[in-house]
């Protein structure tokens, strides 16, 4: 079976191909040529050309026009899309963000001068000769993140690109170089003109790479989070940078709970917080699901507490809290056992319903019928009574009677 990176790579080159055959200059760029370098799995390919959009439309059948005023062109072949952008340069940077203007030019090294960091500024053409101005893979073997240029003019052309610093040095254990460290230190402020869903987007990668706790480290040592557009909770920002180990839990949803909840936030902060990163409702609501599952067992970590906080928040929780929060408590194993021996972990659970206790018991339904509910969920939980319809009406009749 074909590897899929070689595949992926021999599709870019059959796109290049084409662009010098119609007369122009092409290359594969950026990360796909940092990545093949570090033998990483390749996710997608960037090509650069010397052909303006309209020409590398004309070449290829399949094109969506993605950013025509930039000079980028997506090309489909083979199921397979490739972004297509013409050499340019670019000018004024004004909301700290995205270029003012753009100017195509006819070098790669013009193009590739534009960039952020030298290792995402090396290029390979169809030669498979590599084009590296600025050094970039000798910073791969060095194992260090240094900006093209002045990085304190990078950082200042695109504010978001500090955060991307700390996300590939931490992802690939390489260090920042000193440049670009003051370089942040300077230009950290610029970080309020970022949205921050585009905060929360680089943020959210760092955690679920391999080096989220280096990547925590660097944040707050930075202080760039104090930029934010949207100030995060006031306890987010004091403390230890990382209270808890977050590599060894594979889940980001689950480092976020267990960073979060080891910062100190409470559940209210937890959502504040996770809504100002644009995260969806679904994994809000998992990551707060955790931490209040947390609040209900830190004063009181009995069986009894436990089983009525699975019944409540889900065994879903359950499982993420346990995992989320391995090595905080000693009673981790006997948590586990408990959750193992309940004989249902929700009231939805219960062979029996609400309507039908209200006409067992006669009564108008009401909020009564919820709480009888979980009393008999609980007491099937602990294995008190048996989840059978009969015993089930019979145990209401006795606590109405109560």
């Amino acid at each position: 079976m074909k590897d899929p990176d070689e595949s992926l790579w021999s599709a870019g080159l059959e796109i290049l191909g084409r662009l010098v055959d119609a007369g122009h200059t092409a290359f594969l760029v950026g990360g796909c040529v940092r990545d093949r370098l570090m033998g990483r799995r390749l996710h997608d390919i960037d090509i650069a050309t010397s052909a303006l959009p309209e020409q590398v439309m004309e070449l290829f059948e399949r094109t969506v026009p993605t950013g025509l005023k930039h000079g980028t062109v997506t090309v489909l072949e083979k199921g397979r899309t490739f972004e297509v952008t013409t050499y340019r340069r670019e000018f004024g940077y004004s909301d700290a963000r995205r270029p003012d203007q753009v100017a195509f030019v006819t070098d790669i090294r013009d193009d590739l001068s534009r960039r952020d960091f030298t290792i995402n500024a090396m290029a390979v053409g169809l030669d498979g000769k590599l084009v590296d101005p600025f050094g970039g893979k000798a910073d791969l073997e060095s194992g260090t993140i240094e900006c093209v240029g002045d990085a304190s003019e990078r950082f200042g052309e695109d504010a978001l690109r500090m955060l991307r610093a700390i996300r590939f040095g931490a992802e690939f254990g390489f260090r920042l170089a000193p440049s670009v460290w003051q370089g942040i230190l300077a230009q950290s402020s610029r970080l309020k003109q970022v949205a921050m869903e585009r905060v929360g987007g680089e943020w959210d990668r760092m955690m679920a790479g391999s080096g989220p706790d280096q990547a925590c480290r660097w944040l707050f040592e930075s202080g760039l989070p104090e930029h934010f557009r949207e100030c995060p909770p006031a306890s987010l920002l004091r403390g230890d940078t990382a209270p808890v180990a977050l590599a060894p839990i594979q889940d980001a949803d689950l480092r976020w709970a267990a960073f979060l909840i080891g910062k100190g936030l409470s559940v209210d902060e937890i959502t504040v917080f996770c809504r100002q990163l644009r995260f969806s409702g679904r994994r809000i609501s998992r990551i707060a699901n955790i931490a209040e599952f947390n609040a209900r067992l830190r004063h009181d970590f009995t069986r009894e507490q436990w089983i009525g906080t699975v019944l409540d928040i889900g065994a879903a929780a359950a499982h993420d809290w346990l995992v989320s929060c391995v090595g905080q408590v000693s009673k981790n194993s006997e948590a586990v056992q408990w959750l193992a021996d309940m004989p249902l972990t929700a009231v939805s659970q219960l062979a029996v319903k609400g309507d039908e206790l209200a006409a067992r018991l006669d009564r108008t339904p009401g909020p009564w019928v919820a709480a009888l509910l979980r009393r008999l969920a609980v007491q099937v939980a602990r294995g008190q009574l048996s989840n059978e319809k009969p015993a089930l009406l019979s145990a209401a009749e006795q606590a109405m009677r109560e």
